[in-house]
């Protein structure tokens, strides 16, 4: 690669030279990003001259993608055994250390709690070693932790301001002055529960490095707003029946981006992040299933705030869905073949990442489609109306699951209020697809920060002088 780098950051610059092929820096280069475009251009010519064949083409394709993404649903919801929290209790002989990276970015108060529940956590305080990552220019996270006094095993690191400017390039500069034997990432609003570590240390110390415990997360401003509260849902039924069916088979799935717990030694044998992929989540997963690292539920739960607004929404979903965009194309296909997936876990993992990527654009295809061809509802034939009627099956079933997933939350929603709310969040579902592909090919690592609100106030703590910080 020829482009100069003088000004990336070295551990980003290092990183790449680790990763290789592997690094999402080789999928936005301009040559990849033009091929991409051209492919998108041709398929549009080839439709105008051969509108038939390509219509029904993709029409195929966008069915079957329903059909694919409505039966895990079904299945999740309907058809996998329920299981039962098993409590993680007992005592170790000797508990283990761990290092906990908090990335922080252009954050006030909201991070005030977080790390007050950080400071709560029930475990030994000289096992625990929390290092708190920012960027030297940012005055406004600063200030903030100025207004906190930390105890003694926090650690503010600041690192230089340089591109790329990811969540990722930011836990790599933790990584090396990590004395944990295992690693933990929490976010701005993560909340982790107070004995979170412990259940942590108790499944991990049987496991060692060949296994990486996922924490369920939870919505805590479910009642903030329509969005959030259709938020809950999708995060209830992400971690509650989807990822626990999964983790109960033994099957891969993508972590969280915070309150996953795995060794030192397995994360850093994966590669730990990569710093030019925007969801370094899903990567990091990918790389560790390469690993044969088994990926299983926790038994524990992080409550954390979403957004409660449309635009930031769409700018938090076009974040992740351009970012999974990208791991899909850096390891979807050489992945096929790899030990660490086998066949069932690379359809497990993948194809409900690749089934969510592309409903947005058949959400508004095929119903244009149906409508302008002869498959309209004003035809008669079987074919048409049994087409009319999968999509209605479609959009029923969505509202029936998410239907029972308010009552399981408590969310006190009318029938009609809960198709209304399916309804309208199917349009924010457009805006961030069709955002997140278009910043592939213009941003690709462009990061949409997420604006972190504290659904209860606290009282602010009397400032601190700066001499309390360790910086590195």
């Amino acid at each position: 690669m020829k482009k100069n780098y003088s000004t990336m950051d070295s551990f980003a610059r290092t990183q790449l030279g680790h990763l290789g092929t592997k690094s999402a820096l080789y999928r936005i280069q301009w040559p990849t990003r033009i091929f991409a475009f051209l492919g998108w251009i041709g398929l549009l010519v080839v439709g105008i001259y051969y509108p038939i064949t390509i219509g029904l083409a993709l029409f195929g394709v966008g069915f079957l993608n329903y059909v694919l993404l409505l039966s895990f649903r079904i299945s999740n919801n309907f058809f996998t055994k329920p299981t039962t929290d098993s409590a993680i209790t007992g005592q170790l002989p000797s508990w283990p250390s761990f290092s906990i990276l908090v990335p922080l970015k252009n954050e006030d108060e909201v991070i005030h709690a977080t790390l007050r529940s950080i400071e709560a956590l029930d475990y030994p305080q000289y096992l625990m070693q929390v290092i708190i990552v920012v960027e030297e220019t940012d005055q406004l996270t600063r200030r903030s932790l100025r207004t906190l006094t930390l105890p003694d095993f926090f650690k503010v690191l600041l690192i230089p301001a340089l591109p790329p400017y990811t969540k990722g390039r930011a836990l790599l500069h933790a990584l090396p002055i990590a004395t944990g034997e295992y690693i933990t990432v929490y976010d701005a609003e993560s909340r982790p529960e107070p004995s979170q570590l412990r259940k942590a240390a108790l499944a991990l110390v049987g496991a060692k490095e060949t296994t990486c415990f996922q924490a369920k997360i939870s919505i805590s401003n479910r009642s903030s707003s329509w969005i959030s509260r259709h938020f809950a849902g999708e995060y209830y039924e992400w971690y509650e029946r989807h990822m626990r069916a999964l983790s109960a088979q033994g099957l891969p799935f993508g972590l969280g981006g915070n309150s996953f717990f795995l060794s030192k030694i397995a994360l850093e044998k994966a590669g730990a992040w990569d710093p030019f992929n925007v969801t370094e989540d899903a990567d990091l997963s990918v790389r560790l299933i390469e690993q044969s690292v088994k990926l299983q539920l926790l038994e524990s739960l992080t409550t954390e705030t979403c957004p409660d607004s449309a635009t930031n929404w769409i700018n938090q979903r076009t974040r992740w869905n351009k970012g999974l965009f990208i791991t899909q194309l850096v390891h979807l296909r050489r992945t096929l073949l790899s030990r660490g997936f086998g066949l069932e876990g690379w359809s497990s993992f993948w194809l409900p990442m690749i089934s969510s990527a592309l409903t947005p654009f058949f959400n508004i295809y095929i119903p244009i489609f149906m409508i302008m061809s002869d498959l309209s509802y004003a035809t008669t034939t079987v074919m048409s109306i049994s087409l009319w009627l999968l999509l209605a099956f479609n959009l029923g079933c969505s509202w029936v699951i998410n239907f029972k997933t308010y009552r399981q939350l408590g969310i006190k929603q009318s029938v009609l209020g809960i198709f209304w709310d399916t309804f309208r969040y199917l349009f924010l579902h457009l805006s961030a697809g069709f955002k997140a592909y278009g910043e592939y090919f213009l941003a690709p690592m462009h990061w949409h920060k997420t604006d972190h609100t504290e659904p209860e106030q606290s009282n602010r703590p009397a400032p601190a002088p700066e001499a309390q910080f360790s910086l590195s």
